[in-house]
């Protein structure tokens, strides 16, 4: 039976380091430039009376996306007018 050496840690180098750290900082603010955009498409849905099809055509995003960021941020689905009759 053959026993193994323990591996020495390894100390990563300053290339490596900077590397990840730069890499954190971006995918940070990523994510703060993604809910910033999703914000800005519920503002638009509230501002705009659109629906979420019309939205989404000017996004990355699907429908089924945009209707997700409307609940996220409160946004109620704007209702079809129902056509109503009249009567003399």
């Amino acid at each position: 039976m053959t026993t193994r050496k323990s591996a020495e840690p390894h100390e990563p180098s300053q290339n490596l380091t900077d590397a990840l750290e730069g890499l954190a900082k971006a995918e940070e603010l990523l994510e703060e430039k993604r809910q910033a955009a999703r914000k800005a498409v519920a503002d638009e849905l509230r501002a705009s009376g659109l629906s979420h099809a019309k939205i989404a055509a000017l996004t990355p995003w699907t429908e089924e996306t945009v209707r997700n960021i409307a609940k996220e941020h409160g946004v109620t689905p704007k209702r079809k007018p129902t056509v109503r009759s009249i009567k003399d």
